[in-house]
């Protein structure tokens, strides 16, 4: 079957390379390439300039320019470069080079600084043309006017020679050869009709200022070409005294060289600095600065305007899955997706990964935005057609209004940002305007973390343990162990406000070392004790597993608490599902050890089932949500039957949790569910009362 769009995307992916490709090409064939760090020391020449200067680049990188410097120029000259590259602006000018065997050289230079997101130059492209040449014609030219004229027909420069009211008084062949005029019919004209009507004024200007101090000048502007385009030109412009030759007083003269194809090449350069390579739009740095711009104009318009904060839901699984080829593809439909909703005066860009941002310009009312916010998020929930497949990638929006949630663009996408997170947080595939309340919520939350980085520090965890139970013969056949947070001020901390925020800092990663080292120690002190050789079950996050040390934990821990594998289980929640080619891997090596693995919360996972065949587990959980109404509800029923009947056909042990009424118990085990845990049995136990339950247990 064929698919011309997708298609097309890839054309226009290997197209756009493919122009990327030619650039660098065209420049390292026409142009000397320097980039240096904001130190000035060189990190990366191309083959002209080592070809130029007789360095290899082994010699050159690493280096600053001091090894070419000719010492013709003052320190001075030096020193208006480095202030105007310092400032972020570029910087054009001609300098004498020294190459290696003692001989000078002159290059024409645009040096280019690269900024950051605070607007410093982190490093700085020079681009370079040798104009040795030109620069010996200049100074024969100075020498002997005759001369000049020899060379001037033979230059590939445009050279004239005007009075002060722009009159030609002479016309180089040249400018037959590159603007296409008749000489003849030239030279009975003015400069001034040539040059570009909006560099007109500028240029007199500069002439004006030029034939008081007269002083060498260069400058740029554009030049008409007969069949009407327009080239850009950089001009040196000269006074020289009345000629014996000509019968006009002192003139000016202009060598003028066509620069076109420098201007695209550094137009694209500072494209490619402001926008996304992918997606073409403007970049984070590029949006900041037309967000700062519009808000000071804010104070004269009666529009309101919103900043929405766009992320893709569970992007990373799809370039887990499918690949970071398939993943660009769907990028680069998303920002399709945010152009064909927006108008044409908003702005979208890029802000990295998987995240985008829109400023919607000019809005009459908050209904307004969330109209277009509904139509973002209606675009997104049909599927992407990608190489014949169906991928659904959904978007959530966080939205933040000006002037109501921040008269700055810092605080503007900070609060659209916090509105964001609370809907990754909640439903996905959905958005939400900031409020006071998400302001609070993450002020808490900010103050949450960093109690949680001391509660480390202090220890102030511990860990409780809720039986698992043979429902038949009501006895004791594992435990699992759950985290407590005891904070010294605020008491109890419930797992559900700090695990989830454990997960988002990494601290998890910490934290679940020390559950897994805590409940295996526990563990073997009970057996120590002589009580029963009990399971302990320890719960996993998903970013644990992505820990690349987290099997080497593993082993460490079961060797210092000397607890058997055979007597730990991994609880893992259904998450693991969605990418199952790399979870597949770990959970064999945990299982290789010896180590259970469960799932967690089974059956809330719309494709779960399909893939139990593929994961090396133990045990499924039922998850509570079926639990909690089996005794009197048909469906439910009907889902702890099913789930129960493949987990027998794949010899997979069922464990129903959240039982609280002996009702549930009942309909479980008629069900064909041989082990429970839950509140009919027990709560979670501190370690005392724990080991009271297990010797009860052995006495039944």
């Amino acid at each position: 079957m064929n698919h011309p769009i997708q298609l097309t995307n890839k054309e226009e992916i290997e197209n756009q390379l493919k122009k990327l490709l030619d650039i660098e090409y065209a420049l390292d064939q026409s142009a000397i390439v320097a980039v240096t760090d904001r130190q000035g020391i060189i990190t990366y020449v191309n083959d002209c300039f080592c070809k130029l200067s007789q360095y290899s680049k082994e010699e050159l990188i690493g280096k600053s320019h001091q090894m070419i410097n000719s010492g013709y120029h003052p320190k001075e000259f030096f020193k208006n470069m480095w202030r105007t590259i310092g400032k972020g602006e570029i910087w054009v000018g001609e300098i004498k080079n020294k190459r290696k065997d003692g001989s000078f050289y002159w290059v024409h230079a645009t040096i280019v600084p690269f900024l950051n997101e605070k607007g410093l130059p982190y490093q700085y492209v020079s681009i370079r043309t040798d104009i040795t040449k030109e620069k010996q014609l200049e100074e024969e030219v100075i020498q002997s006017n005759e001369k000049y004229r020899l060379i001037a027909e033979n230059s590939v420069n445009l050279i004239t020679l005007i009075n002060e009211d722009g009159s030609f008084d002479y016309v180089s062949p040249s400018f037959e050869k590159i603007l296409k005029y008749d000489l003849q019919s030239l030279e009975e004209s003015n400069l001034f009709e040539l040059v570009h009507p909006h560099d007109l004024q500028a240029l007199k200007n500069k002439l004006q200022v030029f034939l008081v101090k007269k002083e060498p000048l260069e400058c740029e502007f554009r030049l008409s070409t007969l069949d009407g385009n327009y080239i850009d030109v950089e001009a040196v412009i000269s006074f020289t005294e009345k000629s014996p030759y000509s019968c006009s007083n002192d003139l000016l003269l202009l060598v003028m060289r066509d620069v076109s194809s420098k201007k695209a090449i550094e137009k694209k350069i500072h494209h490619l600095a402001y926008h996304d390579s992918l997606t073409d739009f403007p970049n984070r740095r590029s949006f900041m600065n037309q967000l700062r711009n519009e808000l000071l104009a804010r104070q004269k318009s009666k529009y309101g305007m919103s900043i929405l904060f766009i992320d893709l839901d569970n992007f990373k699984n799809v370039n887990d899955q499918l690949g970071h080829d398939i993943g660009d593809i769907i990028l680069k439909k998303s920002a399709d997706h945010i152009s064909k909703v927006i108008r044409p005066t908003d702005i979208a860009a890029r802000m990295g990964g998987d995240e985008f941002i829109v400023m919607l310009r000019n809005i009459n009312s908050p209904d307004e935005t969330n109209e277009i916010v509904k139509r973002i998020l209606a675009i997104f929930r049909a599927p992407f057609q990608v190489e014949g497949e169906e991928c659904i990638v959904t978007s959530s929006i966080g939205v933040a209004n000006f002037p109501e949630h921040g008269e700055s663009a810092e605080e503007l996408i900070k609060n659209a940002s916090h509105a964001l997170a609370r809907v990754k947080e909640k439903t996905k595939n959905d958005f939400l305007v900031f409020n006071k309340t998400i302001e609070y919520q993450s002020i808490e939350r900010k103050l949450l973390e960093s109690a949680f980085r001391i509660a480390l520090q202090e220890k102030q965890f511990s860990l409780e343990y809720q039986p698992k139970m043979n429902m038949k013969q009501d006895t004791i056949i594992g435990m699992e162990a759950l985290v407590r947070w005891n904070h010294p001020d605020l008491g109890t901390i419930p797992p559900g406000k700090f695990i989830s925020l454990a997960e988002e800092t990494g601290l998890i990663i910490h934290l679940g070392e020390w559950i897994l080292y805590e409940g295996c120690r526990q563990a073997k002190e009970w057996q120590d004790k002589g009580l029963e050789n009990l399971i302990v079950s320890i719960n996993v996050s998903v970013r644990q597993l992505e820990d690349p040390s987290f099997i080497e934990k593993l082993k460490r821990v079961l060797e210092q608490t000397k607890l058997e594998p055979q007597y730990l289980e991994i609880e893992l929640t259904e998450s693991i599902f969605a990418d199952i080619k790399n979870t597949t891997v770990i959970l064999e090596e945990i299982r290789s050890i010896g180590i259970q693995v469960s799932v967690d919360d089974f059956g809330t996972g719309y494709s779960s089932l399909s893939y139990l065949k593929h994961l090396p587990i133990d045990t499924l959980k039922i998850d509570a949500s079926f639990v909690r109404d089996i005794h009197v509800n048909e469906e439910s029923k009907a889902i702890v039957r099913a789930i129960i009947n493949i987990a027998n056909s794949i010899g997979l042990k069922v464990i129903a949790e959240g039982i609280e009424l002996q009702e549930q118990a009942h309909q479980l085990y008629i069900e064909g569910c041989k082990f429970g845990q839950g509140y009919f049995y027990s709560r979670p136990l501190k370690v005392e009362a724990f080991e009271r339950f297990m010797q009860q247990s052995i006495v039944k």
